[in-house]
């Protein structure tokens, strides 16, 4: 058994390790869970933890950048769609989103992270920073399109109502609803509301 987990490839190690600390904050809060933990629930020494992550911080901090990166995924899905105009791309960008947000377990996840960065002022400032670097990241994304500078923010700024729209509308449904069933036919409407909330 050790020899077979010293030749296992350092990737599916690292996503172990990642899988079983979303699992362990899930469960029992970021706060209540140590270092040690996770690397139980991995199955990992600590030390070997270590070797991937220098601290539970750091592991907090991937997770925040896979989800940018989840983010930016789900854009380039739908600019794959060349014969889309912006209020398509729009709409197509936030469907993809919208999926996301109604992922329960994600949803819990990002709860204990939102808890965190609330009493964190250096994760506060590392999810700030990442945040803008994602918008820029967006606007050169819809700019390649063929989007002018303005037409790219305009896009932006209705993504970040739809996206403020489909967390809250699924923190509502896991709080006050027996299941999130019904969220995702809900999620879809979304690009509606966020048209009739345009100025």
């Amino acid at each position: 058994m050790d020899s077979k987990r010293r030749r296992e490839d350092p990737d599916v190690r690292r996503s172990q390790i990642l899988a079983a600390a979303k699992k362990s904050f899930r469960v029992h809060g970021l706060g209540a869970t140590p270092v040690d933990a996770i690397a139980a629930e991995a199955q990992v020494s600590v030390g070997l933890l270590y070797r991937f992550f220098k601290s539970k911080a750091q592991i907090v901090e991937t997770i925040i950048l896979e989800d940018v990166e989840l983010q930016l995924a789900q854009v380039a899905f739908a600019l794959e769609d060349h014969s889309a105009s912006p209020a398509e791309l729009r709409e197509l960008i936030t469907t993809r989103l919208a999926e996301n947000t109604a992922d329960p377990e994600r949803l819990a996840l990002m709860f204990e992270i939102a808890a965190e960065i609330c009493r964190n002022a250096a994760l506060g400032a590392f999810v700030r920073k990442k945040r803008i670097e994602l918008r820029h990241e967006l606007v050169a994304r819809f700019e390649t399109r063929g989007l002018d500078r303005q037409q790219a923010d305009r896009l932006i700024e209705q993504l970040d109502r739809a996206s403020s729209l489909a967390t809250g509308l699924a923190v509502h449904a896991l709080l006050y609803s027996d299941s999130l069933d019904t969220l995702p036919a809900t999620l879809a409407r979304i690009t509606d509301i966020v048209d009739r909330s345009n100025p």
